[in-house]
């Protein structure tokens, strides 16, 4: 069995209302790594989260559980918890040893009343936070209404790092603003296509990429100064002021996908593996 430093360690919870796709998530992310040969569905009760008979029979999880996989290079420790706020005790304990949470957000409704409760609970502990918003493969999908409301509830520091091409029944293209790049996926999902972004999308896809340097610069002095003299930050000074923001709470990147058809999670794991904190690189728990 491989072994890693903890600097290859990253520690994630999946949080969000019930029926806002986490479990999905954690299936989609152990197949994307090899570590099962089938996804296996909510629907169909045969997850690898959601084992207890209990949960089998109401179709939604009730107890927090650790799942772990390896990806690139690193090992991604991934916590699956409750959406139902019955179960609220177990997503806090769950955020007590995690090092970055991802909020997932049903892309039919937005922000819901699981996602304010947990929310609480985030800010009070000062949890690194990315928002992925899920079900963009859904026909009353609305990514603008969710980023809005995301931005209305949590503040202005949520902050676009992909969107969606073509949200709805024929999702299948989200586009990228931190690495300037359009990913097109295959009907089944799993490894998409790197493709340059189409002219048609390029005035938006410039004016969030630079929406997000901004940010990035705002939250840390060194990389002001580089802004403004260059009038652009490269991709890995961003990844290193995202990084840095996260860690202070002061930024929250926003990524979209379809959990259920595994569109977007290998990209949301890379983003786990080379920006999110490691254990090493967290202040201490008081």
């Amino acid at each position: 069995m491989a072994t890693f430093d903890t600097s290859h360690v990253k520690n994630i919870v999946l949080l969000g209302h019930a029926g806002s796709g986490k479990t999905t998530l954690a299936e989609c992310m152990l197949f994307e790594a090899g570590l099962i040969t089938k996804r296996g569905s909510v629907e169909e009760r045969n997850t690898v989260g959601d084992f207890y008979e209990l949960e089998k029979e109401r179709g939604n999880t009730i107890f927090s559980k650790l799942l772990h996989t390896q990806w690139k290079g690193y090992k991604i420790n991934i916590i699956d918890t409750p959406g139902y706020d019955d179960f609220v005790g177990e997503v806090v304990s769950a955020l007590r040893v995690a090092d970055t949470g991802v909020m997932l957000l049903n892309a039919n409704f937005g922000v819901e009343v699981g996602t304010d409760i947990i929310w609480q609970y985030t800010e009070q502990f000062k949890t690194p936070m990315i928002f992925a918003v899920n079900k963009l493969d859904q026909d009353k999908a609305d990514f603008d209404r969710a980023v809005l409301q995301a931005k209305e509830h949590f503040g202005r520091n949520v902050v676009v790092v992909q969107y969606p091409m073509n949200q709805g029944l024929e999702f299948n293209s989200i586009i990228d603003v931190l690495r300037m790049t359009c990913y097109e996926f295959p009907p089944e999902g799993g490894k998409p296509k790197k493709l340059d972004i189409p002219d048609s999308e390029k005035e938006k896809a410039e004016r969030l990429h630079k929406e997000l340097i901004e940010a990035i610069a705002e939250n840390d002095e060194g990389l002001m100064e580089k802004y403004f003299e260059k009038g652009e930050l490269d991709e890995d000074e961003m990844k290193v002021g995202l990084k840095k923001a996260m860690i202070n709470h002061d930024l929250f990147p926003l990524f979209c996908l379809s959990a259920k058809k595994n569109m977007g999670s290998g990209r949301l794991m890379g983003f786990i593996d080379n920006v999110c904190p490691s254990a090493n690189e967290m202040p201490p728990q008081v």
